[in-house]
């Protein structure tokens, strides 16, 4: 064997071992820090200064537990979570947390898309443009279907541009102090009397965990053919995209503290990225262009293949990645045309900062509709055998849930 054939080999071996590592876990978490999402924790950061920080790292844990439930669903069943919903609860409560999601989807597209069209307008691309090319971009990847690991790899590419965001730990400084205070307030009961706190804080935890992520995540490991060997690596590829995901919010709340340091303004898309640019710099300014941009892109197409899984599972019809066009009609149907009228809708209305804020709120409260009957459905062994979770971790993931729904009802009566 010569050296090029010695070389060719160990790459192929390095990519079958990402390919592995770096799946559905790492895209579901990657696809979690969205658009919208960043501008959550830029406005944390700015309005707040550090003291969010303490609850995004905490946040980490329920985000990792909750969509672990996903990977002993998919495993231990074989099934996607349209189907099992279905199978276990009948179609009517399977339809109810269907609807949840679609209008949680809905929501979303509004604010990836209106992040596209905003960054657009700075480089002079007219925002009718801007929808034009995500749709089309969006329906180009369709095009590649029959096969998903060439889908899985154009989506890991794009959730690479993501990761500039870390070089925010390397270029702002971070105040101890600050830190010593954020973890002083989370103990301080006059906090959570305090409008603007508690309803960032419930935006962020409504950025934590959406009802799409546990849809794809479980039908994209049914849909990639993983098995029970490939349990612990699944498991660590969420882990891993877990504290990367809330790792990225840190940095997107920095940025925010910093530009708030430096009498900047995060107002919406456009202000927060020019003001990057007015204190770090138009290297940075692109660079965090870029981010955005693939973050609303993978969450999009994260986003819609989620739905399109979980409405074909639904009605029983052939669905995934690997099937082609002719052989999946209905689930590439509904991935093309579930994200047209958020299309629309950016097209005729320009300021959604606050309806993406009120969008997140509102996302910790609809979580608990599939996130209770997916933990219901986990702890039964008898439709997930030796995957199934004990009554103690159950009970505290109820809770969990719980807790979080209600700090979404409490912030809304707030807002009222």
């Amino acid at each position: 064997m010569n050296f090029q054939e010695r070389v060719s080999r160990s790459m192929k071996g390095i990519s079958d071992s990402l390919s592995i590592l770096l799946g559905p876990g790492w895209l579901v978490m990657l696809a979690d820090v969205d658009a919208p999402s960043i501008l959550t924790a830029m406005q944390s950061g700015y309005y707040t200064g550090l003291a969010m920080v303490p609850w995004l790292l905490l946040l980490t844990i329920p985000l990792y537990f909750i969509q672990e439930l996903t990977i002993r669903a998919a495993l231990g069943s074989g099934k996607g979570m349209g189907t099992i919903l279905r199978e276990v609860y009948g179609r009517g409560v399977a339809a109810v947390s269907l609807i949840a999601m679609l209008l949680i989807d809905g929501a979303a597209y509004v604010g990836e898309y209106a992040a596209i069209a905003a960054i657009g307008t700075l480089f002079g691309i007219p925002i009718t443009i801007s929808v034009i090319l995500v749709l089309a971009f969006h329906t180009m990847v369709i095009l590649m279907g029959g096969s998903y690991k060439r889908i899985e790899n154009t989506l890991l590419v794009i959730s690479a541009f993501i990761l500039v965001y870390l070089a925010a730990f390397v270029i702002i400084p971070i105040n101890s102090h600050g830190l010593y205070s954020a973890i002083t307030l989370m103990t301080t009961p006059n906090s959570y009397t305090n409008t603007w706190y508690i309803s960032l804080l419930t935006a962020n935890i409504g950025a934590v965990i959406m009802p799409w992520m546990l849809y794809y995540q479980q039908s994209a490991i049914v849909d990639k053919g993983l098995r029970r060997e490939h349990y612990t690596h699944e498991r660590f590829e969420t882990v891993m995209g877990a504290v990367i995901s809330e790792t990225l919010m840190v940095a997107g709340l920095l940025v925010g503290y910093w530009l708030r340091v430096r009498e900047g303004l995060v107002d919406g898309f456009q202000s927060a990225l020019l003001s990057i640019n007015k204190v770090f710099g138009s290297y940075w300014f692109a660079t965090a262009a870029i981010g955005m941009v693939a973050a609303a892109l993978l969450a999009i197409f994260i986003i819609s293949l989620g739905f399109a899984y979980g409405l074909s599972e639904y009605f029983g019809w052939p669905t995934g990645l690997s099937k082609r066009l002719y052989e999946a009609k209905g689930f590439y149907a509904f991935y093309a045309i579930e994200i047209i009228p958020a299309a629309l809708i950016v097209l005729f209305a320009r300021e959604l900062t606050t309806l993406i804020l009120n969008i997140m709120i509102f996302n910790s409260i609809v979580l608990a509709i599939p996130t209770y009957l997916l933990i219901h459905i986990v702890s039964q062994r008898r439709i997930v055998g030796d995957y199934a979770i004990g009554k103690v971790r159950a009970l505290i993931l109820y809770v969990v849930t719980t807790i979080m729904v209600a700090a979404g009802i409490y912030a809304i009566t707030m807002i009222a």
